[in-house]
Formats: C-alpha cells, structure tokens, sequence
C-alpha cells in the first residue's frame, strides 16, 4: 500500500534583511567614531581669530592692493587657493574679517631672493564667501 506521506516544510529564515541590517549598523558606527582626528590634525583650523584687511606698504609692496576707478581701496584676494597672481576677487581695505585658517608658504622674488609668507583664508565680518589673502595684508586684532 502506498500512502501519501505530507511532508512538513520548514522555512528557511530570510537573512539577507538581517545582514542588511548589520551592514547598516556597522556603516553607521563608523561614521560616528573617529571625529576628533580631524581637529587634532588642524589645530590651526579650530580657532576663529578676527582681523582687519589692510593696504599696508608690504601689502603694496607685493602688489596685493590698489585703487579702483572710482578710488575705492581694494585687496586682491582669490577664492581657489592662496597666492600672490591670478587674482579673482577684489575686498574692500579697512573691512573686517573673520581669519578660518592660515597657510605658510615659500615666496620667490624676482631677484632670487625666498622668503615665508603667510596666507589667510577669511570670510568678511558680514557674511558672504572665503577668499584666501597674503598676510601681509591682514593686520590682527589684539587679544
């Protein structure tokens, strides 16, 4: 005699939804952790200092300055990266700024001569765009 035997099927467990899950919770821990790496690396970054931009004689000197048309007193700045040519923003001299970070780089003159000059990323005291600006048209404010 043959018997019709009902076989019992077992589910087998869905895991792709739970390895999701783990692959998400391991994602999300990693994002969190490890924020204080940054802040050690660029101590200098951290800290806001405010500053005024000046037409000093050194800034003249380097040919970071001048006068506009309508004789408005400017300081060439640019917006990409910090350097004394291919300036693409004019800021007006005697404005204040806020400092967001400083870059050191080395400086050759025409005659040979190399020197340090330091160069600030600033955002104006009322708001708008970063541009980058060679120091020695930053005059800083007393602590």
């Amino acid at each position: 005699m043959n018997q019709a035997v009902p076989q019992t099927h077992k589910k087998q467990p869905q895991r792709w939804p739970l390895a999701g899950l783990l692959l998400l919770f391991l994602l999300l821990t990693a994002c969190i952790g490890g924020g204080d790496a940054a802040e050690e690396a660029a101590p200098e970054a951290a800290v806001q200092t405010t500053a005024t931009l000046r037409c000093s004689e050194s800034c003249q000197a380097y040919g970071q300055c001048g006068l506009t048309t309508d004789g408005r007193t400017v300081i060439l700045a640019r917006s990409f990266s910090a350097g004394l040519r291919d300036h693409d923003v004019l800021m007006a001299s005697d404005s204040g700024v806020t400092i967001l970070t400083q870059e050191a780089h080395i400086i050759q003159e025409v005659t040979g001569v190399q020197s340090n000059l330091t160069f600030y990323y600033v955002q104006p005291a009322e708001g708008g765009f970063s541009n980058w600006v060679a120091g020695s048209c930053v005059e800083l404010s007393a602590p």
